[in-house]
C-alpha cells in the first residue's frame, strides 16, 4: 500500500510538471530579456497558415517572431512612435494589397482563430521596420538617374513574357480547408486529362473572373505574385499547375498563353512612368538588401535564450 501510495505521489508530481510545461503562456524562448510563448508561435503559425505558408510553418514563425521583438526593441530603442492610427491602416493595407477589405481580414482572423493582437504585432513590426530602415539606409538605397538610365535601356531590351491565365479560386470558408484541398487535387487530375477549364470555373471558382471562364488579365511575369509566378514559370500553354494556397484559401491556375513581348514607350509619360518604377525597383532591392543584413547582425548581437 505504501509504495502505491509513493508511485502515485511521483505520478501526480509528473503530470503537475507535465501541464505546468504545457502552459501556452510560459516563455519558450526570451529575445534580449522579452518572452516568446507557445502561444505566441502558435497564433503566428496560424498567421503564416492563413497566407498559405506549408513548409515548416514553426521554424518560420519562430525566425519571424525573434526578428519581430529585435525591431520593435530597437524602435522603442531610439524613440519611434507610431502615429495613433498607423496599425489600423497597416492592417487595411495589407489586405489591399490582397485584394481583401478589413472585414474580410477580421472575417479570417474569426475564422482561424488568430487573435486581432496577433495581426496587429505583425504589422507593428514591418511599419517600424520599414521607418529605421528609412531612417538609416535612405541615402545609400536612392539611385541617381545614371542607375535609372542603365535600368531603363536594360528594360528597352528585354523581352517580357506576358502570360494568360486562368483561374479557379476556392475559399476554405466554403468546405473548410480539408474538403477544398480534396477538391482542388481532384480538379487538377480531372482538368489534367481533359476537363473543360472555363466549366469548372464557373461551376466551382468563387471569384468574379468565373462568369468569364475564369480568365485572368494578361500579365507580364515579372509583375505577378512571387508564389503564382514560382507556380507557372516554366509551364507550357494548356497545362495546370498544382493548387496554389493564397489568404482563406487555394487557387487553381491553368496557362492559356505565353507570348514575347518587347515593351513599347510610346510617349513622354510612358516613359516617366517606367523610370519611376524602376527608380522605385532599385530602391526597393537595395534597402531590402541593407535591412537583411542589418537584421543578420542584430540576431548574432542579441540575447537569445530558448528554455
Amino acid at each position: 500500500m505504501r509504495k502505491l501510495l509513493g508511485c502515485l505521489a511521483v505520478l501526480s508530481a509528473l503530470t503537475g510538471v507535465t501541464a505546468l510545461a504545457a502552459n501556452p503562456y510560459d516563455a519558450v524562448m526570451t529575445v534580449n530579456g522579452e518572452a516568446i510563448t507557445e502561444y505566441d508561435i502558435t497564433q503566428r503559425e496560424r498567421l503564416l497558415g492563413a497566407l498559405g505558408a506549408t513548409d515548416d510553418v514553426r521554424s518560420l514563425a519562430t525566425q519571424q517572431l525573434t526578428e519581430d521583438r529585435i525591431k520593435v526593441q530597437l524602435a522603442a530603442r531610439f524613440g519611434l512612435e507610431l502615429p495613433e492610427d498607423a496599425i489600423f491602416a497597416g492592417v487595411e493595407e495589407f489586405g489591399q494589397q490582397r485584394g481583401l477589405s478589413i472585414d474580410q481580414v477580421l472575417e479570417i482572423l474569426e475564422e482561424r482563430d488568430i487573435d486581432r493582437q496577433t495581426m496587429d504585432d505583425f504589422v507593428e513590426a514591418g511599419l517600424v521596420w520599414r521607418e529605421l530602415l528609412a531612417a538609416r539606409f535612405r541615402s545609400l538605397s536612392e539611385p541617381d538617374e545614371a542607375d535609372v538610365d542603365r535600368a531603363l535601356q536594360k528594360y528597352r531590351n528585354t523581352p517580357s513574357q506576358v502570360y494568360v491565365l486562368a483561374e479557379i479560386a476556392l475559399p476554405y470558408a466554403e468546405r473548410g480547408e480539408a474538403e477544398t484541398a480534396a477538391l482542388a487535387r481532384e480538379l487538377v487530375r480531372q482538368l489534367n486529362q481533359g476537363a473543360d477549364f472555363a466549366t469548372a470555373a464557373f461551376q466551382f471558382s468563387r471569384s468574379p473572373t468565373a462568369e468569364n471562364g475564369g480568365l485572368i488579365p494578361e500579365m507580364p511575369i515579372n509583375q505577378m505574385p512571387p508564389d503564382i509566378r514560382a507556380r507557372v514559370e516554366g509551364m507550357k500553354a494548356g497545362q495546370v499547375a498544382a493548387p496554389v494556397p493564397i489568404t482563406g484559401g487555394l487557387i487553381i491556375l491553368k496557362v492559356v498563353e505565353i507570348r514575347n513581348e518587347y515593351p513599347t514607350l510610346t510617349t513622354e509619360q510612358d516613359v516617366f512612368e517606367v523610370r519611376e518604377r524602376l527608380r522605385l525597383q532599385i530602391f526597393s532591392e537595395r534597402i531590402t538588401a541593407f535591412g537583411d543584413g542589418f537584421m543578420q547582425e542584430l540576431v548574432s548581437d542579441a540575447d537569445i535564450v530558448r528554455k
